[in-house]
C-alpha cells in the first residue's frame, strides 16, 4: 500500500539542495510513495526541481516571528495547518533537525521523525518526534539526510547510488558565447574569497574563451559583483537578479561553475556540472560538495590558491 510521506526541510539554500538525494532514496525504493515537501517559500524552486516531489508547501518562518500576534500570520499558519490535514499524511519526517522545523512538522497530525536528541542540532526539537534515530554527526550533511529518512521509513541505503533526481533545462542558445558562472557571494563574511583574486580567476577564464557571468540577490552583493565585473574587464556580464530556478538553468548551460560555499554552488554540483567549491571556514568533509564533477578545496582557515582553483575547473571539466 502506498504511503503519504511529508519532508520537513525549510532552510536553508545548501541544506534544502542535501535533502534532494534522500528523497531520490525513497522514491526509487518505494516507487508508490507519495512525497510532497514543507520550505520556506524563498527557496521552494528547489524541491520543485525534483522529478520525484509532488507537491511543495511553502512556509514564511522568518516573517511570521516578525509579525507572530497579528491576525493574518495565524490566519497563514491555519491555512498550512488545514493544507497538511487535508492531505492526511502517513509519516512526516524532520529532516532539519530544528524546533521551528519540529513544530511545524506537528501541524501534520501525523507520526512525526527525526534525530534522536544526540544527533541533532537542537537537542529540545527531538522532544516533538514520535520516534527518534540516532546519526552520527560525522556523516556529511548528505548522508545523514539519506540515513535518517531510510531508518524513519524502514529501507536501508546500502548499495543505492546516489541521485539528486533534479529536472532543469539549460536556457543557453546555440548561438550564445560559451560562458561561465562564477558565485561569488555567500552570507558571511568568513565565507568569501577576496575580490581581487575573483579577478584574477575571471581574467584566466577570459583567456580560454568564456564570458564571465555573475548573480546576486542583494544591493550590497551586486555592488560587489559589479566592482569585481568592472576591474576584471568588459567579458563579465553581471545578471539582473534572478529566481533559484532560473539561476539553475543558466548553470546548466555553463561550461564549468565556481562558487562559494553558498547554496547556489550545492546546487550546481548536484545538476552535474563542472563545479568547484571554494571553503574556507568550515570543514569540507562535512558540506563540501557532493556531485560526480565536483571539486571541494580548502576548509576551516584556508584560501585557495587562483591557480588551485585552475587544476580543479580542469580537473572537474575532464569528467564525463
Amino acid at each position: 500500500m502506498s504511503q503519504r510521506v511529508l519532508i520537513v526541510k525549510t532552510t536553508s539554500m545548501g541544506d534544502v539542495v542535501h535533502a534532494l538525494p534522500a528523497i531520490a532514496d525513497l522514491a526509487r525504493v518505494k516507487p508508490d510513495t507519495q512525497i510532497d515537501w514543507v520550505v520556506e517559500r524563498s527557496f521552494a524552486d528547489i524541491p520543485r526541481l525534483s522529478e520525484h516531489v509532488r507537491f511543495v508547501h511553502e512556509v514564511a518562518v522568518r516573517d511570521w516571528r516578525r509579525r507572530l500576534l497579528t491576525r493574518s500570520t495565524w490566519d497563514e499558519i491555519n491555512r498550512v495547518r488545514h493544507a497538511f490535514r487535508i492531505e492526511q499524511y502517513d509519516a512526516v519526517v524532520d529532516l532539519q533537525g530544528l524546533v521551528k522545523s519540529a513544530v511545524i512538522g506537528k501541524l501534520a497530525g501525523a507520526p512525526l521523525y527525526g534525530y534522536d536528541k544526540d544527533s541533532i542540532r537542537e537537542s529540545v526539537a527531538s522532544r516533538f518526534y514520535s520516534q527518534t534515530f540516532s546519526v552520527s554527526k560525522s556523516l556529511s550533511a548528505v548522508k545523514r539526510c539519506r540515513t535518517l529518512l531510510a531508518h524513519a521509513l524502514g529501507y536501508s541505503i546500502d548499495g543505492l547510488p546516489l541521485d539528486f533526481g533534479l529536472r532543469v533545462i539549460s536556457t543557453k542558445n546555440q548561438d550564445e558565447k560559451p560562458y561561465v558562472v562564477f558565485l561569488v557571494n555567500t552570507s558571511r563574511q568568513t565565507k568569501l574569497w577576496s575580490e581581487e583574486r575573483w579577478v584574477q580567476l575571471a581574467r584566466y577564464c577570459a583567456k580560454q574563451g568564456y564570458e564571465v557571468r555573475f548573480f546576486w540577490a542583494s544591493p550590497e552583493e551586486e555592488k560587489r559583483v559589479k566592482r569585481i565585473a568592472k576591474t576584471a574587464g568588459d567579458f563579465c556580464r553581471v545578471c539582473p537578479r534572478l529566481s533559484i530556478g532560473a539561476c539553475a538553468q543558466m548553470m546548466q548551460g555553463a561550461a564549468f561553475v565556481v562558487g562559494v560555499d553558498t547554496g547556489l554552488t550545492h546546487l550546481a554540483a548536484a545538476t552535474a556540472r563542472p563545479t568547484v567549491g571554494l571553503f574556507l571556514d568550515y570543514p569540507v568533509e562535512l558540506v563540501g560538495l557532493t556531485g560526480t564533477r565536483v571539486k571541494s578545496l580548502g576548509g576551516v582557515g584556508a584560501n585557495p590558491e587562483v591557480a588551485e582553483v585552475c587544476d580543479a575547473i580542469a580537473e572537474t571539466s575532464a569528467k564525463s
